[in-house]
């Protein structure tokens, strides 16, 4: 008897996603299935199903997600049945040379996702190679990621990428050092981690840029110590020699090239905003080159699940990150539009589909 699951599908560019029903391949002997139970829509998730990003359709998107192992393939020894876990996106290997020096996400076999989902035998991408979208998944076993007691599962769902890609462009990408000056375009989920992870990290000061005033407002609770709108001479008039750290999550082409304006000579930029592929920015090489910034980009934060996951529950077990505030609302899967509908708009910071 083959295993289904209810899905919300998305058949083309534009196209609202559907509840359907989907089945799903055996368990290889390195796989987990996982019963979700929340998952949050990111912006990369919209920015899929409208056809920026990718033309593979139709998909199950969704790739922020926490729920309880079901069974496991036989080579699985991490985790069991009935284990709470959060997805990763790295799906990574472990033995290739970008895996075992520290840089999962390079990993080449990372999209190498084997065909688990079919509507009626015709396959169905797996968006993100986790389609958390859905009642059920399939991942590696090296995606599924044990949550610590005490952590609920919609918390977990959101360290999944909102959390693990803000952190980790803090701590594994620009390496933010106390006692500096960073600002931070956009405070949507990500943006919000950033400003999060700097001031574990101790930054001084931590400006937040966005033109969302409920948003701005919640970033002075996350701990940012100033909130503006993106007007530049207002940003450059509290750093007048620029940031030390400046971190772009807005998607913007503007705001990329502002961040790399604001940062001062020997500064680091970090770009981690998705944009449509071919998307260039501008700028200044006679400024940027004997000023001798730095202009990084960033891929998930680089996480490494199994070291930093671990670190960030335990974090927010202490009180030192307040992962729960990233959560500003939730949507049955039944009514997965109307979430899609809120991201759109930038209504909150982070939306939840639950499964239920």
């Amino acid at each position: 008897m083959s295993l289904t699951t209810r899905a919300a599908i998305v058949e083309g560019k534009g196209r609202e996603p559907k509840i359907v029903e989907l089945e799903l391949a055996p368990l290889r002997p390195d796989e987990v299935l996982v019963r979700l139970a929340a998952t949050g829509i990111c912006h990369t998730d919209i920015a899929w199903s409208d056809g920026e990003i990718s033309d593979a359709f139709p998909a199950v998107l969704g790739h922020e997600s926490a729920g309880v192992v079901e069974a496991v393939g036989t080579s699985v020894t991490r985790v069991a049945p009935g284990d709470r876990v959060v997805l990763a996106l790295a799906h990574h290997c472990g033995h290739c040379r970008d895996c075992e020096s520290g840089s999962p996400m390079l990993c080449q076999r990372r999209t190498d996702v084997p065909p688990r989902l079919t509507l009626d035998g015709a396959p169905v991408t797996q968006g993100f190679g986790t389609g958390g979208f859905a009642e059920r998944t399939i991942v590696r076993e090296a995606s599924a990621i044990p949550i610590p007691d005490g952590v609920p599962l919609e918390v977990a769902a959101v360290v999944g990428c909102a959390t693990s890609t803000g952190l980790g462009a803090v701590f594994n990408i620009a390496e933010v050092a106390y006692g500096t000056t960073v600002a931070v375009f956009g405070a949507g989920g990500i943006g919000a981690s950033v400003v999060m992870g700097c001031r574990v990290a101790g930054a001084e000061r931590i400006v937040v840029v966005d033109p969302d005033r409920c948003r701005r407002e919640a970033a002075l609770q996350f701990g940012a110590t100033d909130a503006v709108e993106p007007d530049e001479a207002a940003i450059r008039s509290l750093e007048p020699a620029g940031f030390d750290y400046v971190f772009e999550s807005a998607g913007k082409t503007e705001a990329m090239e502002m961040s790399v304006r604001l940062t001062r000579p020997g500064g680091t930029t970090t770009i981690m905003g998705v944009v449509p592929r071919g998307t260039t920015i501008q700028l200044d090489v006679r400024d940027f080159v004997p000023g001798q910034r730095r202009l990084l980009g960033c891929l998930t934060g680089n996480v490494r699940p199994n070291v930093d996951f671990d670190r960030y529950f335990r974090l927010y077990l202490r009180g030192r990150l307040d992962l729960g505030a990233l959560v500003t609302g939730s949507v049955p899967l039944s009514d997965i539009s109307t979430g899609f509908e809120r991201s759109r708009r930038g209504e909150g910071i982070r939306t939840l589909v639950t499964m239920g």
